[in-house]
């Protein structure tokens, strides 16, 4: 159905996320769909809080510090390899199953039930840093992962909407990776122009 074994296999590793997510809600008696509230109001709030997020997506690819060209090389050598050939809309649907599945787990259900025990600040921040182990491919990005983490946990705490973390989070995905296969289709048309005119 899906074009490689690879994409096949992340999109079943986020479809187990979500159900993990239901599982652990219901196991510990949290009901985090009850906090989606679907309204325009949200929708706009969504798209505004994604804008930060995709200030920092264009710095990645040219910045000259180490640690973030080691991050652009991951997601150029992990990430991409999943949608070669892959069939239209399987960047959308990764987008939206990790923004549905890491929101519920790591801000619905972690966050909340933190909140719950140790308050709504210890709860944002264990939360931002279990989200940021789970992403911890190098240091650098634990760190940048946690406070994404953090951004996310804030405008949950901060609206009381689940929604907006989902919708963010699987925006600034879907986004992310279209931009990252753009540059690598960018880059290999400068490639082939190149060699053509050293053939000329």
């Amino acid at each position: 159905m899906f074009g490689g074994s690879r994409l096949t296999v992340a999109l079943a590793f986020q479809v187990a996320v979500v159900v993990v997510a239901v599982g652990l809600a219901w196991l510990f008696g949290l009901a985090p769909w009850e906090r989606l509230q679907w309204s325009a109001p949200a929708l706009g709030w969504s798209v505004t809080a994604t804008l930060p997020l995709l200030a920092m997506l264009l710095v990645f690819p040219v910045a000259r510090w180490q640690w973030a060209r080691e991050i652009s090389r991951i997601v150029e050598q992990v990430v991409l390899p999943l949608f070669n050939r892959a069939p239209a809309g399987s960047v959308l649907l990764v987008a939206l199953l990790a923004g549905v599945g890491e929101e519920l787990l790591f801000r619905g259900v972690v966050q909340d039930g933190l909140a719950g025990l140790f308050g709504p600040v210890t709860g944002l921040i264990l939360a931002s840093l279990l989200f940021g182990l789970a992403h911890a491919v190098t240091p650098a990005y634990f760190i940048i992962a946690s406070l994404l983490g953090a951004y996310l946990g804030w405008l949950y705490l901060h609206s009381g909407n689940l929604l907006i973390p989902i919708i963010v989070h699987a925006l600034y995905d879907w986004i992310a990776i279209h931009f990252y296969l753009w540059n690598r289709k960018r880059g290999t048309r400068r490639s082939g122009d190149s060699g053509l005119k050293r053939d000329n």
